[in-house]
């Protein structure tokens, strides 16, 4: 059992490549947001076997500040994205879970 006096309760951190153009868009009160899909792949070590990996999520990024960084963000980029994670509702009322980052990362 983990025991800490970090609050780590809702913390994600993945390493990817981003697959879609992101996307900015501005709320009605003025918070700059910006969207786009981060793949993820890679061999995992599970009961003493070695597995493939490999995940989709949308990435949320909101404010100006992180949002700056995201200017420099194209297809193919690297990224290293912690945050939290959160269910959306799609256009068509499906659940998506989605990492609303907090620190952006490029990987070399």
């Amino acid at each position: 059992m983990l025991k800490s006096n970090l609050k780590i309760d809702n913390r994600m951190c993945l390493i990817g490549n981003v697959v879609s153009f992101p996307k900015h868009t501005k709320g009605p009160n003025g918070i700059a947001h910006c969207r786009f899909y981060l793949e993820h792949r890679s061999e995992q070590q599970e009961a003493g076997f070695t597995r493939q990996v490999w995940c989709k999520i949308a990435i949320q990024v909101s404010g100006n500040q992180l949002n700056q960084c995201t200017q420099s963000i194209t297809v193919g980029s690297k990224l290293l994205v912690v945050g939290f994670i959160h269910s959306h509702k799609t256009a068509n009322g499906l659940s998506q879970l989605v990492l609303h980052a907090e620190q952006i990362e490029f990987i070399d």
